[in-house]
């Protein structure tokens, strides 16, 4: 019997070296916001450079956070809608 898994990997690159390219490929764009994404708080704060109280500044101005247990999570859609629609104080 063949296992599948074996018949995708790359004959010339080792284990290890094969899970290395497949982390890579796994990992977001640093910054990059992705509409159908549902992003952890940490993964928005660093991604938008904030800081606690910059999020929670943000929930207040009207960012829409979800609590599923003792985290919480942001949807990539509200995050942009949330962006994009803020104005700009001159």
């Amino acid at each position: 019997m063949v296992d599948d898994a074996s018949t995708e990997r790359n004959p010339h690159m080792n284990r290890r070296s094969q899970k290395q390219l497949t982390d890579i490929q796994l990992q977001r764009v640093p910054g990059a916001i992705v509409p159908d994404a549902i992003y952890r708080l940490d993964e928005v704060k660093a991604r938008m450079g904030w800081r606690d109280a910059a999020f929670r500044a943000a929930v207040r101005a009207g960012l829409k956070a979800h609590r599923s247990g003792k985290r919480l999570y942001v949807l990539g859609s509200d995050l942009i809608d949330f962006v994009t629609k803020r104005e700009v104080d001159r």
